[in-house]
Protein backbone atom coordinates (compact mmCIF):
# COMPACT_ATOMS: atom_id res chain seq x y z
CA UNK A 1 0.00 0.00 0.00
CA UNK A 2 2.61 2.20 1.08
CA UNK A 3 3.75 1.90 -2.78
CA UNK A 4 0.54 3.74 -4.34
CA UNK A 5 0.35 6.46 -2.09
CA UNK A 6 3.06 8.22 -3.08
CA UNK A 7 1.91 8.16 -6.91
CA UNK A 8 -1.39 9.02 -5.15
CA UNK A 9 -0.21 12.31 -3.47
CA UNK A 10 1.73 13.35 -6.68
CA UNK A 11 -1.49 13.20 -8.78
CA UNK A 12 -3.04 15.43 -5.87
CA UNK A 13 -0.91 17.90 -5.95
CA UNK A 14 -0.69 18.34 -9.45
CA UNK A 15 -4.33 18.69 -9.73
CA UNK A 16 -3.82 21.33 -6.98
CA UNK A 17 -1.66 23.26 -8.77
CA UNK A 18 -3.81 23.09 -11.94
CA UNK A 19 -6.86 24.19 -10.37
CA UNK A 20 -4.75 27.71 -8.59
CA UNK A 21 -5.40 30.28 -11.10
CA UNK A 22 -2.31 32.05 -12.67
CA UNK A 23 -2.40 35.12 -11.08
CA UNK A 24 0.40 36.81 -8.35
CA UNK A 25 -0.91 38.19 -5.19
CA UNK A 26 -1.67 41.92 -5.08
CA UNK A 27 -2.85 41.91 -9.09
CA UNK A 28 -5.64 41.32 -10.96
CA UNK A 29 -6.92 38.67 -13.14
CA UNK A 30 -6.18 40.23 -16.65
CA UNK A 31 -9.20 38.00 -17.82
CA UNK A 32 -11.85 39.80 -15.36
CA UNK A 33 -12.83 42.96 -16.29
CA UNK A 34 -12.62 45.74 -13.98
CA UNK A 35 -15.70 47.58 -12.89
CA UNK A 36 -16.63 50.70 -14.08
CA UNK A 37 -16.13 53.86 -11.11
CA UNK A 38 -19.67 54.86 -10.10
CA UNK A 39 -18.07 57.88 -7.60
CA UNK A 40 -16.50 60.38 -7.94
CA UNK A 41 -13.17 61.19 -7.22
CA UNK A 42 -11.77 63.08 -4.41
CA UNK A 43 -11.32 66.60 -6.16
CA UNK A 44 -14.87 65.69 -7.96
CA UNK A 45 -13.89 64.99 -11.02
CA UNK A 46 -15.23 61.55 -13.30
CA UNK A 47 -12.92 58.73 -12.95
CA UNK A 48 -12.05 57.30 -16.00
CA UNK A 49 -13.00 53.79 -17.74
CA UNK A 50 -11.66 51.76 -20.00
CA UNK A 51 -14.61 51.19 -22.16
CA UNK A 52 -13.90 50.82 -25.75
CA UNK A 53 -16.57 50.34 -28.00
CA UNK A 54 -16.59 50.35 -31.95
CA UNK A 55 -18.61 52.74 -34.60
CA UNK A 56 -20.84 49.57 -34.69
CA UNK A 57 -21.74 49.44 -30.65
CA UNK A 58 -22.05 53.47 -30.99
CA UNK A 59 -24.32 54.43 -34.28
CA UNK A 60 -25.02 50.56 -34.47
CA UNK A 61 -24.83 47.92 -37.67
CA UNK A 62 -24.95 49.70 -40.97
CA UNK A 63 -27.62 48.25 -43.79
CA UNK A 64 -26.81 44.80 -45.50
CA UNK A 65 -25.97 45.75 -49.32
CA UNK A 66 -28.88 45.36 -51.82
CA UNK A 67 -28.75 41.50 -52.78
CA UNK A 68 -28.64 41.44 -56.85
CA UNK A 69 -31.90 40.06 -58.37
CA UNK A 70 -31.50 37.20 -60.63
CA UNK A 71 -30.66 37.51 -63.88
CA UNK A 72 -29.11 40.77 -63.74
CA UNK A 73 -25.97 41.52 -65.10
CA UNK A 74 -23.02 43.87 -65.53
CA UNK A 75 -23.62 47.18 -66.16
CA UNK A 76 -22.75 49.53 -69.66
CA UNK A 77 -22.23 52.38 -69.85
CA UNK A 78 -25.03 53.73 -71.78
CA UNK A 79 -27.27 52.44 -69.00
CA UNK A 80 -25.47 55.03 -66.37
CA UNK A 81 -24.80 58.80 -66.08
CA UNK A 82 -22.58 60.47 -63.56
CA UNK A 83 -21.11 63.14 -61.73
CA UNK A 84 -19.07 64.24 -59.04
CA UNK A 85 -20.21 67.76 -57.53
CA UNK A 86 -17.97 68.25 -54.95
CA UNK A 87 -14.47 67.20 -53.35
CA UNK A 88 -13.96 67.32 -49.37
CA UNK A 89 -10.51 67.69 -47.80
CA UNK A 90 -9.22 65.47 -44.82
CA UNK A 91 -9.55 68.65 -42.60
CA UNK A 92 -13.53 68.68 -42.68
CA UNK A 93 -15.13 68.30 -39.48
CA UNK A 94 -12.49 69.53 -36.65
CA UNK A 95 -9.07 67.68 -37.80
CA UNK A 96 -6.45 69.81 -39.41
CA UNK A 97 -4.16 67.94 -42.09
CA UNK A 98 -1.11 66.77 -41.03
CA UNK A 99 2.33 66.08 -42.66
CA UNK A 100 2.38 65.29 -46.22
CA UNK A 101 -1.50 65.91 -46.81
CA UNK A 102 -1.10 69.39 -45.52
CA UNK A 103 1.13 70.38 -47.97
CA UNK A 104 -0.50 69.28 -51.19
CA UNK A 105 -3.80 70.03 -50.13
CA UNK A 106 -5.47 66.21 -50.73
CA UNK A 107 -9.05 65.97 -52.35
CA UNK A 108 -11.51 63.63 -51.72
CA UNK A 109 -14.66 62.91 -54.08
CA UNK A 110 -17.62 60.93 -54.65
CA UNK A 111 -18.81 60.24 -57.96
CA UNK A 112 -22.36 59.94 -58.09
CA UNK A 113 -23.48 56.72 -60.87
CA UNK A 114 -26.93 56.27 -61.51
CA UNK A 115 -29.02 53.63 -63.57
CA UNK A 116 -30.82 55.47 -66.22
CA UNK A 117 -32.23 52.30 -67.62
CA UNK A 118 -35.66 50.48 -66.48
CA UNK A 119 -33.25 47.05 -65.91
CA UNK A 120 -31.63 46.50 -63.24
CA UNK A 121 -27.72 45.93 -63.73
CA UNK A 122 -24.27 45.39 -61.52
CA UNK A 123 -21.32 46.96 -60.89
CA UNK A 124 -17.97 44.65 -59.35
CA UNK A 125 -14.28 45.06 -60.07
CA UNK A 126 -11.63 47.53 -60.21
CA UNK A 127 -12.22 50.88 -62.13
CA UNK A 128 -9.60 52.17 -63.62
CA UNK A 129 -10.03 55.69 -63.90
CA UNK A 130 -8.85 59.21 -65.60
CA UNK A 131 -9.78 63.06 -65.90
CA UNK A 132 -9.69 64.75 -68.69
CA UNK A 133 -10.20 67.97 -69.45
CA UNK A 134 -11.54 69.51 -72.82
CA UNK A 135 -11.53 66.09 -73.77
CA UNK A 136 -7.65 65.41 -73.42
CA UNK A 137 -6.30 63.43 -70.49
CA UNK A 138 -4.07 65.19 -67.78
CA UNK A 139 -1.00 64.00 -67.38
CA UNK A 140 -0.50 62.55 -63.43
CA UNK A 141 -0.42 59.19 -61.76
CA UNK A 142 -3.57 57.40 -62.20
CA UNK A 143 -3.95 54.33 -59.43
CA UNK A 144 -7.07 51.57 -58.70
CA UNK A 145 -5.83 48.94 -56.94
CA UNK A 146 -8.23 47.66 -54.13
CA UNK A 147 -8.25 44.75 -51.92
CA UNK A 148 -9.98 41.55 -52.58
CA UNK A 149 -13.13 42.80 -50.63
CA UNK A 150 -13.71 45.69 -52.72
CA UNK A 151 -12.79 43.15 -55.75
CA UNK A 152 -15.84 40.48 -54.29
CA UNK A 153 -18.20 43.31 -53.88
CA UNK A 154 -21.30 42.88 -56.10
CA UNK A 155 -22.88 46.43 -55.71
CA UNK A 156 -26.67 45.58 -57.49
CA UNK A 157 -28.06 49.19 -59.52
CA UNK A 158 -31.97 48.72 -59.93
CA UNK A 159 -33.39 51.01 -62.14
CA UNK A 160 -33.11 54.88 -61.10
CA UNK A 161 -30.81 53.36 -58.40
CA UNK A 162 -27.42 54.94 -57.56
CA UNK A 163 -24.00 53.79 -56.78
CA UNK A 164 -20.92 56.05 -55.44
CA UNK A 165 -17.02 55.73 -56.84
CA UNK A 166 -15.16 57.32 -54.23
CA UNK A 167 -11.74 59.08 -55.89
CA UNK A 168 -8.86 60.22 -53.58
CA UNK A 169 -7.02 63.25 -55.74
CA UNK A 170 -3.65 64.36 -54.41
CA UNK A 171 -1.23 66.98 -55.40
CA UNK A 172 1.03 68.91 -56.31
CA UNK A 173 -1.02 70.22 -59.05
CA UNK A 174 -0.08 72.77 -60.68
CA UNK A 175 -1.97 72.52 -64.55
CA UNK A 176 -4.18 75.24 -65.87
CA UNK A 177 -7.81 73.43 -65.92
CA UNK A 178 -9.71 75.33 -68.52
CA UNK A 179 -12.31 73.99 -70.22
CA UNK A 180 -14.80 71.21 -68.92
CA UNK A 181 -13.12 68.34 -66.50
CA UNK A 182 -14.61 65.23 -66.18
CA UNK A 183 -13.72 61.78 -65.13
CA UNK A 184 -13.48 59.16 -67.80
CA UNK A 185 -14.67 55.28 -65.56
CA UNK A 186 -13.81 52.49 -67.47
CA UNK A 187 -16.42 49.92 -66.20
CA UNK A 188 -15.58 46.15 -64.99
CA UNK A 189 -16.44 43.57 -66.91
CA UNK A 190 -15.60 45.34 -70.24
CA UNK A 191 -18.62 47.54 -69.63
CA UNK A 192 -17.62 50.67 -71.81
CA UNK A 193 -16.54 54.27 -70.30
CA UNK A 194 -18.78 56.36 -68.52
CA UNK A 195 -17.78 60.18 -68.75
CA UNK A 196 -18.79 61.73 -65.47
CA UNK A 197 -18.62 65.50 -65.26
CA UNK A 198 -16.82 67.07 -62.59
CA UNK A 199 -18.44 70.28 -61.65
CA UNK A 200 -16.64 71.38 -58.51
CA UNK A 201 -13.83 73.67 -58.21
CA UNK A 202 -11.70 72.52 -55.67
CA UNK A 203 -8.17 71.23 -56.39
CA UNK A 204 -5.22 70.18 -54.99
CA UNK A 205 -2.51 71.98 -53.71
CA UNK A 206 0.41 73.44 -55.62
CA UNK A 207 3.62 73.50 -53.27
CA UNK A 208 6.56 75.58 -54.76
CA UNK A 209 9.98 76.52 -53.14
CA UNK A 210 12.92 75.17 -52.17
CA UNK A 211 11.17 72.53 -50.30
CA UNK A 212 9.57 71.48 -53.51
CA UNK A 213 9.97 68.30 -54.78
CA UNK A 214 10.33 68.86 -59.28
CA UNK A 215 9.62 64.92 -59.84
CA UNK A 216 6.54 64.65 -57.59
CA UNK A 217 3.30 63.93 -59.62
CA UNK A 218 -0.35 64.31 -58.98
CA UNK A 219 -1.76 61.18 -58.34
CA UNK A 220 -5.67 60.33 -58.91
CA UNK A 221 -6.69 56.78 -56.54
CA UNK A 222 -10.03 55.29 -57.63
CA UNK A 223 -11.62 52.90 -55.50
CA UNK A 224 -14.73 49.99 -56.12
CA UNK A 225 -17.61 49.93 -56.55
CA UNK A 226 -20.08 51.06 -52.73
CA UNK A 227 -23.90 51.55 -52.44
CA UNK A 228 -24.26 55.30 -51.90
CA UNK A 229 -24.17 56.22 -48.27
CA UNK A 230 -27.87 57.21 -47.24
CA UNK A 231 -28.20 60.81 -47.49
CA UNK A 232 -30.44 61.77 -43.93
CA UNK A 233 -29.86 64.93 -42.17
CA UNK A 234 -29.36 63.14 -38.20
CA UNK A 235 -31.63 65.22 -35.40
CA UNK A 236 -29.93 67.44 -33.31
CA UNK A 237 -28.86 67.00 -29.90
CA UNK A 238 -28.92 68.90 -26.99
CA UNK A 239 -24.89 67.77 -26.24
CA UNK A 240 -23.78 69.81 -29.23
CA UNK A 241 -23.91 73.06 -26.91
CA UNK A 242 -21.50 71.43 -24.92
CA UNK A 243 -17.87 73.04 -25.01
CA UNK A 244 -14.57 70.66 -24.60
CA UNK A 245 -11.73 72.01 -23.13
CA UNK A 246 -8.54 69.55 -22.46
CA UNK A 247 -5.48 70.06 -19.58
CA UNK A 248 -2.40 68.04 -18.94
CA UNK A 249 1.05 67.86 -18.19
CA UNK A 250 3.71 69.24 -20.56
CA UNK A 251 5.67 66.18 -20.52
CA UNK A 252 5.39 62.41 -20.11
CA UNK A 253 7.58 59.98 -19.80
CA UNK A 254 7.49 56.78 -23.12
CA UNK A 255 5.82 53.98 -21.53
CA UNK A 256 4.01 55.58 -19.14
CA UNK A 257 0.47 55.87 -18.70
CA UNK A 258 -0.81 59.63 -19.18
CA UNK A 259 -3.44 61.03 -17.11
CA UNK A 260 -5.25 64.19 -18.22
CA UNK A 261 -8.52 66.46 -17.77
CA UNK A 262 -11.50 66.92 -19.86
CA UNK A 263 -13.65 69.32 -19.23
CA UNK A 264 -17.53 69.71 -20.64
CA UNK A 265 -19.06 72.78 -20.22
CA UNK A 266 -23.00 73.77 -20.19
CA UNK A 267 -23.54 77.10 -21.29
CA UNK A 268 -27.29 76.63 -21.27
CA UNK A 269 -29.96 77.45 -18.64
CA UNK A 270 -31.24 73.70 -17.96
CA UNK A 271 -29.45 70.65 -16.84
CA UNK A 272 -28.35 68.15 -20.18
CA UNK A 273 -28.44 64.67 -19.69
CA UNK A 274 -26.02 62.26 -20.44
CA UNK A 275 -28.62 59.85 -22.11
CA UNK A 276 -27.51 58.27 -24.79
CA UNK A 277 -24.54 57.99 -23.39
CA UNK A 278 -22.18 59.87 -25.66
CA UNK A 279 -18.66 58.55 -26.66
CA UNK A 280 -15.10 60.29 -27.57
CA UNK A 281 -12.45 59.52 -29.62
CA UNK A 282 -8.80 59.38 -28.89
CA UNK A 283 -6.03 60.15 -30.80
CA UNK A 284 -2.31 59.94 -30.56
CA UNK A 285 0.12 61.51 -33.24
CA UNK A 286 3.87 62.24 -33.95
CA UNK A 287 5.46 62.82 -36.32
CA UNK A 288 8.14 60.50 -37.64
CA UNK A 289 11.40 60.88 -39.80
CA UNK A 290 14.11 59.11 -40.74
CA UNK A 291 15.33 57.76 -37.51
CA UNK A 292 12.10 57.70 -35.81
CA UNK A 293 8.60 55.46 -36.70
CA UNK A 294 5.17 57.70 -36.47
CA UNK A 295 2.71 57.49 -34.32
CA UNK A 296 -0.92 57.94 -35.69
CA UNK A 297 -3.57 55.57 -33.21
CA UNK A 298 -6.89 56.25 -32.62
CA UNK A 299 -9.51 54.77 -30.20
CA UNK A 300 -13.70 55.08 -29.62
CA UNK A 301 -14.05 55.05 -25.86
CA UNK A 302 -17.35 55.21 -24.18
CA UNK A 303 -18.05 58.01 -21.69
CA UNK A 304 -18.21 56.89 -18.19
CA UNK A 305 -22.20 58.22 -17.50
CA UNK A 306 -22.41 55.88 -14.44
CA UNK A 307 -20.61 58.48 -12.15
CA UNK A 308 -22.60 61.54 -13.62
CA UNK A 309 -25.27 61.16 -15.55
CA UNK A 310 -26.23 64.65 -16.09
CA UNK A 311 -24.22 68.18 -16.52
CA UNK A 312 -26.34 71.03 -14.03
CA UNK A 313 -27.17 73.94 -15.97
CA UNK A 314 -24.73 76.57 -15.92
CA UNK A 315 -21.93 74.12 -14.91
CA UNK A 316 -19.40 71.95 -15.94
CA UNK A 317 -17.68 68.68 -15.42
CA UNK A 318 -14.26 66.87 -15.22
CA UNK A 319 -13.22 63.76 -16.31
CA UNK A 320 -10.27 62.06 -15.83
CA UNK A 321 -8.34 60.39 -19.41
CA UNK A 322 -5.62 57.84 -19.35
CA UNK A 323 -3.58 57.23 -22.55
CA UNK A 324 -0.57 55.31 -22.79
CA UNK A 325 2.87 57.29 -24.18
CA UNK A 326 3.92 54.69 -26.46
CA UNK A 327 7.37 52.87 -25.17
CA UNK A 328 9.19 53.32 -28.64
CA UNK A 329 8.87 57.17 -28.41
CA UNK A 330 12.78 58.96 -27.27
CA UNK A 331 13.07 61.79 -25.36
CA UNK A 332 12.17 64.69 -26.89
CA UNK A 333 9.86 64.04 -29.31
CA UNK A 334 6.74 65.86 -29.76
CA UNK A 335 3.24 63.74 -28.76
CA UNK A 336 -0.44 65.45 -29.88
CA UNK A 337 -3.35 63.70 -27.78
CA UNK A 338 -6.65 64.78 -29.61
CA UNK A 339 -10.49 64.46 -27.73
CA UNK A 340 -13.24 64.53 -29.98
CA UNK A 341 -16.48 64.40 -28.40
CA UNK A 342 -18.81 61.74 -30.71
CA UNK A 343 -22.32 61.97 -30.08
CA UNK A 344 -24.58 58.38 -31.26
CA UNK A 345 -26.93 58.99 -34.07
CA UNK A 346 -26.79 63.15 -34.07
CA UNK A 347 -25.45 65.92 -35.67
CA UNK A 348 -23.35 67.76 -33.87
CA UNK A 349 -20.73 71.01 -34.11
CA UNK A 350 -17.24 70.38 -35.88
CA UNK A 351 -15.56 72.44 -32.71
CA UNK A 352 -16.38 69.51 -29.64
CA UNK A 353 -12.71 68.76 -29.14
CA UNK A 354 -9.30 69.67 -27.58
CA UNK A 355 -5.88 69.02 -28.24
CA UNK A 356 -3.21 68.13 -25.80
CA UNK A 357 0.77 68.62 -26.52
CA UNK A 358 3.59 67.31 -24.98
CA UNK A 359 7.30 66.59 -25.03
CA UNK A 360 8.21 63.27 -24.24
CA UNK A 361 11.07 62.96 -21.42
Amino acid sequence: MRRLCVPLLIVLAVAGACAEPNTQPGRPDPTVAEPVPTELLADGSVPWADLKITDEDLNGRPAEPRRPAAGSEPCRAEQLTGRLTSWTRPGTGGEKPRGFDAAIGKLIGEVDVRNSSKVECTLQGEVPTTMLVGGREIPMLYTHGINEEGRSRVVAVPAGGHASLRLDWSGPFCLPTVGQVEVAVELPHDGGTLRAPVTADERPGCPQGEGANPRARATLSASGFTDPVAVSKPPSSPLDRLTVAVQGPSTAVAGSRLTFRVTLANPTDRPLALDPCPAYLMELFSLGDASNDAVNSSQLYRLNCRALPQIAAGGSAVFEMVAEVPASMRAGRQLTVTWKFYLPHFVQRSDQFGVLTLTVA
